[in-house]
């Protein structure tokens, strides 16, 4: 393809995300009439699109997409939705960039565009913003209403939930069967705190990792010193306590990133720029695959056990894109 011919397709592919992972879905014949394409060319994009992902690249880590009754839909995985880290002089790039979009498009783009200029947030401290700061971007989150809905009629009327709940630990989906106990709001993402029968006790599961909840017949009774306020102040009590410590080393290229991630207090900077992380986990799984995600620019360096996990780990995904894979 072309120069012009690639920025004409991803112009497209960008158009299309939005509309297509809306709830219900595109209709196909008014989103190529919308792109200005034929069908072809619209499956072409949708091909393109599903081969991204994010490491370590299973089945499960890429986008997804079908059709349904003429609609097209399209999913992304977990690590899609966490909030983009930008540094200032980004964040003034994305702002001025909306604004020249303001200007050049009609009302309808306009608003959109308006709406995003407002939703880019950013925090500096009392000497002001620096260059090197970190900005956090993130659309404010908001419950859904078909979760809010069916959540908090369970907790009003003290009903079990069984639910299906995407682990980034595990990198799976299982189904568990909770006491909903509050719903709250942190850290811009939202969470249900609710006794897990499985762990036998209460623990806060991310609402976005929720793939599916349903009211069951069973009611409960919540414990009487049950306090909420408590998963809002601090440290965010997690389903596990760390059992193990792993060290992972990054390169002078990615190290400032790091920095910019983690507390001092977990680096040791390295004398040819990089710095070696320390972290503390329950998961072993998890931190393989974290690792992974990092790329090239990630090193595990410790315990060893995590090193043979990550080779276990790539050695299933050749299996599965390998000669004689899926």
């Amino acid at each position: 393809m072309t120069s012009e011919e690639t920025k004409k397709r991803l112009s497209r592919i960008l158009a299309m995300v939005p509309l297509a992972s809306a709830p219900k879905g595109a209709d196909v014949a008014e989103l190529c009439r919308y792109l200005g394409c034929a069908t072809d060319d619209l499956v072409r994009d949708v091909e393109a699109l599903i081969m991204c992902g994010v490491p370590p690249y299973t089945p499960s880590d890429y986008a997804q997409a079908y059709v349904e009754d003429g609609r097209l839909h399209i999913s992304f995985p977990a690590g899609f939705r966490r909030p983009v880290r930008v540094s200032a002089e980004e964040h003034a790039a994305l702002q001025c960039a909306l604004l020249q979009v303001v200007r050049a498009v009609g009302p309808a783009e306009a608003r959109v565009a308006k709406s995003l200029m407002g939703k880019l947030a950013y925090t500096h401290g009392k000497k002001g913003l620096r260059e090197k700061d970190v900005v956090d971007c993130s659309v404010q989150v908001k419950i859904p209403e078909s979760k809010r809905v069916v959540m908090q009629k369970a907790i009003e009327d003290r009903k079990k939930l069984l639910m299906e709940y995407y682990s980034l630990r595990s990198g799976e989906v299982t189904e568990r069967v909770v006491r909903p106990y509050a719903l709250i709001a942190r850290s811009r993402h939202w969470y249900l705190i609710a006794h897990d029968e499985k762990r036998g006790k209460a623990v806060p599961f991310r609402g976005d990792r929720i793939r599916r909840a349903s009211t069951t017949a069973h009611s409960f009774q919540p414990p009487a010193d049950f306090d909420a306020a408590k998963y809002l102040d601090g440290r965010m009590f997690f389903d596990a306590e760390p059992a193990m410590e792993v060290r992972v080393r990054f390169g002078p290229e990615y190290a400032r990133f790091i920095a910019e991630r983690f507390p001092p207090e977990s680096l040791k900077r390295q004398k040819d720029g990089g710095a070696e992380l320390a972290l503390q986990t329950d998961s072993l799984k998890w931190a393989a695959r974290w690792v992974m995600k990092q790329g090239p620019y990630a090193t595990a360096r410790a315990p060893t056990a995590l090193r043979d996990e990550i080779v276990r780990t790539c050695d299933e995904i050749l299996a599965l894109y390998g000669p004689g894979g899926a």
